[in-house]
């Protein structure tokens, strides 16, 4: 390791595969209870109630639950359920609510868990947390990771950790195998790509921008939402994340030859996407790319273009661009002489809240 500052940050980045089959190997000694209480519910929906970094994994999960289970999916903060006086979704239709959480936002998830269950007392509860099984007693089922931790202020391991997680709670819904097969790829697949892609990482962020925003269409919207909040909480610059088609409609006009736009490029979308991001050459902004395999178009429309040639199928490949990002983000701290491993914005210590949202008395309105 080359920096002195950031190495806690880019060993915990490069200590993901090993972190990875810890997991699948824990995933797979609960694997037949977990399925076998899943069999038995036969949900309709599914609801991920968390907070803070997980609440973007649960955008890309709740997306994929959609696209391969088929069925009803919402993402939802947990302290939103707190203003509701309804649940959020048709509480009609039996419903799986996958509770994300560790030790920091244990409480604030937990106000989140106790009004489910007010709104919605049928609903049936799998918490699957990081650390410390704060929450496993109010579920009806737990999953706790205690060996994943994150080693700064920074989010890295938990949240793919989470991500990969949520894929396999996924295979386990839809029944199907190839995807758990697929899975079980990935922690080979990056421990062997992941230097190369380290060095690709790095010349991507030679111009050092002002702002960056990350594109992503269906799955990768929470991937690009949870990619813009890394690189703000590494680099502390201001950074946006949109879908690739409603960028279009106006949010493109601020952008100068001093920011960046990376697109996190799916298979399905890919025509629209590469023909959106080449549009951007108008405004100057430099343009990158995160994909499998480039097209020719894609190639021409982008300043840079970071290739994984993996193979990897389209919802899988996206645990594979996370790892990818966190680099960027360690680099471009780098390059501005921040340390990653403790970057002064994150010192301050979050607001703390004596009470759940909305139960203290409302004030007074004078007449």
């Amino acid at each position: 390791m080359l920096y002195r500052k950031g190495s806690t940050l880019f060993n915990e980045i490069h200590g993901q595969p090993d972190m990875w089959r810890a997991v699948l190997a824990e995933l797979n000694n609960r694997a037949d209870a977990v399925k076998n209480w899943l069999k038995t519910q036969g949900f309709g929906q599914v609801i991920y109630v968390t907070s803070g970094d997980y609440l973007n994994v649960a955008l890309s999960m709740a997306r994929i639950t959609n696209l391969i289970v088929g069925l009803n999916s919402v993402a939802v903060p947990a302290s939103e359920l707190l203003y509701g006086r309804r649940a959020p979704y048709d509480v009609r239709i039996k419903t799986l609510a996958v509770v994300l959480s560790k030790g920091d936002l244990a409480e604030e998830i937990g106000w989140g868990m106790d009004r489910l269950k007010m709104l919605d007392p049928r609903a049936q509860m799998l918490a699957v947390e990081m650390g410390d099984a704060v929450l496993a007693a109010r579920a009806h089922q737990a999953l706790t990771f205690e060996q994943v931790k994150d080693s700064t202020k920074i989010a890295i391991s938990t949240v793919t950790a989470m991500l990969l997680i949520g894929y396999t709670l996924v295979s386990w819904l839809s029944g199907r195998d190839v995807l758990s097969a697929e899975l079980n790829r990935l922690p080979g697949l990056l421990g062997d790509n992941l230097p190369k892609w380290q060095t690709m990482a790095q010349r991507m962020v030679q111009k050092k921008p002002s702002h960056v925003v990350f594109l992503g269409s269906g799955p990768f919207l929470g991937l690009a939402k949870q990619s813009a909040l890394t690189l703000r909480q590494a680099v502390g610059i201001t950074s946006e994340a949109n879908t690739f088609v409603e960028y279009r409609h106006g949010y493109h006009a601020c952008l100068t030859n001093q920011m960046s736009v990376m697109g996190l490029m799916s298979n399905s979308f890919a025509q629209t996407e590469e023909k959106i991001i080449g549009d951007l050459a108008s405004t100057r902004v430099n343009r990158l790319a995160i994909c499998d395999s480039a097209s020719a178009p894609l190639s021409r429309s982008c300043d840079d273009v970071l290739e994984l040639k993996t193979g990897v199928n389209e919802v899988c490949r996206g645990l594979l661009v996370l790892p990818v990002v966190q680099l960027y983000c360690f680099y471009m701290a780098i390059g501005r002489g921040i340390n990653p491993d403790n970057p002064k914005h994150l010192d301050r210590p979050p607001i703390m809240l004596k009470e759940a949202p909305g139960t203290s008395p409302a004030p007074k309105v004078s007449q």
